[in-house]
């Protein structure tokens, strides 16, 4: 157990990246009745909360030297923000419309960090489009529901493009580049 919490940090986000993927695979699944998680939903959604904690905050320390120092203590905030509002979505008031200020800061983050961050080789471009594109698209839909302009329901479908744009490129993307930084040098702890 002790290992597991001691880890280096890119093992530890490169885990967290995984259990990101399956965990939203597994909500996406539910979302089309697929199956039925309501007996496990609050795991599910701690499990969504804590990977996604673990890649914001790890967030810095892949892209050391390429962003200012102040950036570790934003990624800490909004991991902070996330950890309070997945288990804000745990409770009855907002299990059915969740907690959309966090959507909205965690995809306005990835946008701003996708884009600063494009180009530079620390992650692969394919995951960097991914991760801006449906950053994009999600905060434009939780931004809608945040600042009271409607969006019609015909543009429902992107949304669902956005999310799966945002999560295959912000999971794989990280899993990968922490992968690329992890063989390219020793003693990233």
């Amino acid at each position: 157990m002790k290992k597991f919490f001691t880890q280096p940090i890119g093992e530890f986000s490169r885990q967290n990246s995984l259990v990101f993927l399956v965990v939203n695979i597994v909500a996406l699944a539910a979302n089309f009745e697929l199956f039925n998680v309501d007996p496990v939903e609050n795991l599910i959604n701690f499990l969504w909360g804590f990977s996604l904690f673990g890649i914001v905050t790890s967030g810095y320390y892949l892209a050391e030297g390429y962003v200012p120092e102040y950036w570790k203590t934003a990624g800490g905030v909004l991991a902070s923000v996330i950890l309070v509002g997945t288990f804000l979505e745990m409770t009855p008031e907002y299990q059915e419309t969740g907690f959309l200020p966090m959507y909205f800061f965690w995809a306005l983050n990835q946008l701003i960090y996708g884009a600063v961050l494009r180009g530079n080789g620390i992650v692969r471009p394919v995951f960097e489009n991914l991760t801006i594109l449906g950053s994009l698209i999600i905060v434009i839909g939780t931004g809608s529901d945040l600042f009271g302009y409607g969006l019609p329901e015909t543009l429902d479908i992107l949304f669902l493009i956005g999310w799966v744009s945002l999560i295959a490129g912000l999971s794989l993307g990280n899993y990968f580049a922490w992968g690329d930084k992890i063989a390219s040098s020793e003693g990233v702890e």
